[in-house]
């Protein structure tokens, strides 16, 4: 299958995205496209997921593990089909480039 990007968090591929850290620096995570809904960004604070590193702290925001999340200041928000973690923030190390990928596949 075609990679239409890749880093050491995910990767993109036309039918789905893979996290390769999901919890902690393992447990990989599949989603599939159809289960995206939107696709923004957003800008990150600390009472807005700068300092979290993975996880979550209520039932609608999962974060993909990523320890350099604290110097990153935007995150990509998938708002997705899921009865619980409704919205995936996730940090990739090209911002731009994984946003327009996800912008033109949702």
């Amino acid at each position: 299958m075609v990679t239409l990007y890749t880093d050491k968090h995910l990767s993109i591929y036309p039918d789905r995205l893979v996290f390769k850290s999901w919890m902690l620096p393992w447990g990989k995570k599949e989603v599939m496209l159809y289960h995206i809904k939107k696709v923004s960004e957003k800008k990150m604070g600390l009472f807005s997921g700068k300092l979290r590193i993975s996880g979550s702290n209520n039932f609608r925001d999962w974060f993909h593990f990523d320890a350099t999340r604290p110097a990153k200041s935007k995150a990509i928000v998938l708002e997705t089909d899921y009865k619980i973690y409704r919205r995936l923030w996730i940090t990739p190390e090209k911002h731009s480039v994984a946003l327009n990928v996800l912008k033109k596949l949702i």
